[in-house]
């Protein structure tokens, strides 16, 4: 109960300040088995914290070690835990997450190579697909009259645009009417491609990007995504195409 405890308050601690942009995240499991750099391999719950990477692991004597990128393979999940200031989202518990740690290859000649987490969403292949995620603040707005729950401000909300309350069109909105905003929390995934060589290289326009990293074999996952309704839209879309052109061919290295 101790280790629980303690994971929760380090989960706590991880939560960002209102109104950051691309907040850092932290995700808590069940189970993990982790293999460290030494060789050795640990289990137990386990809390992943991003930007900065850190792994909190708990032990049966209700401490809690920490580990950096560094020290850490990878490590399997299990039984995700609910994320304190995030919509409650529904997760599948007995799915199991892989994160393993890649090398971010410095842009400048002044900075060093820096290792982080990175969870693989693709089989093991030429060329791997790999998400990182953060929270980020997202500003809602409601129009409702003073002391009451009010709605959100829409074109087909009460009291909003072309509702015709207020008397006729251009009339201002009644004095009771008053605005209010409420921030919520989103989970953005931001993926990448990963090379044997060490690339990683982020997939902005995700088409766009994917298609130029096998260049040899645009028209078959062309062909294939028309087949299966693919649309290149998510993770899960994006992953069954890397997997399929791995299986095609190795990819050109970059």
């Amino acid at each position: 109960m101790k280790a629980w405890v303690l994971i929760g308050a380090l989960l706590l601690s991880g939560v960002p300040a209102w109104g950051q942009a691309g907040s850092s995240l932290s995700l808590s499991f069940r189970f993990s088995r982790m293999v460290l750099a030494t060789g050795d391999t640990l289990s137990g719950p386990v809390a992943l914290h991003f930007a900065p990477d850190l792994l909190y692991l708990a032990q049966f004597d209700g401490t809690v070690r920490t580990f950096a990128p560094s020290a850490v393979v990878a490590c399997a999940v299990q039984g995700e835990l609910p994320t304190p200031g995030l919509a409650l989202r529904v997760t599948d518990p007995t799915v199991v997450r892989l994160f393993r740690v890649l090398v971010w290859q410095p842009t400048h000649p002044d900075q060093r190579p820096e290792m982080a987490f990175f969870e693989q969403l693709s089989a093991s292949g030429a060329v791997l697909l790999v998400r990182r995620q953060c929270l980020v603040p997202h500003v809602l707005a409601a129009l409702g009259s003073a002391g009451t729950s009010g709605s959100l401000l829409g074109p087909g909300a009460p009291g909003g645009f072309g509702t015709g309350n207020g008397g006729g069109r251009g009339a201002p909105l009644p004095s009771a009417v008053v605005p209010r905003y409420t921030t919520v929390l989103e989970l953005r995934d931001m993926l990448y491609l990963a090379w044997p060589n060490g690339e990683i290289r982020p997939l902005r326009n995700l088409r766009k990007d994917l298609l130029a990293a096998f260049p040899g074999q645009v028209r078959q996952l062309h062909d294939y995504a028309q087949i299966h309704r693919l649309t290149y839209a998510t993770a899960s879309e994006l992953s069954e195409l890397v997997n399929y052109a791995n299986s095609l061919a190795v990819a050109v290295v970059p």
